[in-house]
């Protein structure tokens, strides 16, 4: 597989950073999440760390090198993530009303496909690029109270930027109700498209703009003024900022595939040593080293 990644996440003008974002990567599978703490509730950076920790756990375990299905796990990670948030509650004696919570957002690509799960309001926007020209193909829809709202035709997406009930959603990771975990269908990949995974505190500062933003430079330079200017436009009131994006870039039938780093550059090729090489260089660490491996100084 051929992409970069970029991922940044900033406290804001709060007093504490409760989004946490991660990525992983096989040669065949790359895994991106994004959770945001509740600030409502009681240590939201710790359910956010603890849906992160599990995702990726399961990950690590279940892609080797790829996910048999990445729809199932998707699933059953979040379902997973939830779990792991209630048994901390309990384990804490937390009450129920004040238990840690976290949205969550995560996505796979595996096979020149997207797959993408969420419960909350956390972010995923799919954009092409035709002809040098960006457009939006695909958005999560929120879990929140607004966006029902705004499916009902009570109020329009205007309205919902503004809404004083726009921070409440009804599915999210831990507290006593069952998630409300969504699953998207595969979409396939094409050359050039976005990819990006965000919290409330980065979307919502900017609507619309926030896509034209992200896709018109190189992600090294968008993804940080993406963040810049949600934060400008937020005020004193900015909430915790996260981003993570990846650019996909189609296979070549007639040449490699690699992977690209967080800041775009290739990693360097393994180079092959033989088993007399290996052995010297294993021989020559071990003469240097002060103890044996029983700890008796030799």
């Amino acid at each position: 597989m051929k992409y970069s990644i970029i991922q940044e996440s900033r406290i804001g003008k709060r007093d504490i950073n409760q989004d946490r974002v991660s990525w992983l990567a096989t040669d065949d599978t790359v895994l991106m999440v994004v959770a945001d703490g509740m600030g409502g509730h009681l240590h939201g950076e710790v359910a956010a760390q603890l849906a992160i920790d599990t995702i990726g756990s399961r990950f690590r375990r279940e892609a080797l090198p790829r996910l048999a299905n990445p729809a199932l796990f998707l699933a059953q990670a979040l379902r997973q993530g939830h779990e792991s948030i209630v048994r901390h509650a309990a384990d804490c004696r937390i009450p129920a009303h004040a238990a840690p919570r976290t949205t969550c957002i995560a996505c796979v690509v595996q096979d020149g496909q997207a797959i993408w799960a969420h419960a909350g309001d956390s972010r995923l926007y799919l954009v092409h690029e035709r002809g040098g020209a960006q457009q939006r193909a695909l958005q999560t829809r929120d879990h929140s109270l607004v966006q029902r709202l705004v499916d009902d035709g009570t109020i329009s997406q205007e309205q919902a930027a503004s809404h004083p009930m726009r921070n409440r959603v009804f599915s999210c990771l831990g507290g006593s109700s069952e998630p409300q975990i969504e699953v998207s269908e595969p979409v396939s990949l094409q050359d050039g498209d976005l990819i990006a995974l965000c919290t409330d505190g980065t979307w919502s500062p900017l609507g619309e703009a926030l896509v034209a933003a992200l896709a018109r430079d190189p992600l090294t330079s968008s993804v940080p003024g993406v963040l810049d200017a949600a934060e400008r436009a937020a005020g004193a009131d900015a909430d915790n900022l996260s981003l993570i994006a990846m650019r996909w870039v189609a296979p070549d039938p007639d040449g490699d595939t690699l992977n690209l780093r967080d800041d775009g550059t290739m990693p360097l090729p393994l180079q092959k040593i033989s088993d007399d090489e290996l052995e010297r260089a294993v021989a020559e660490i071990r003469s240097r080293l002060p103890y044996t491996q029983n700890g008796v100084r030799s």
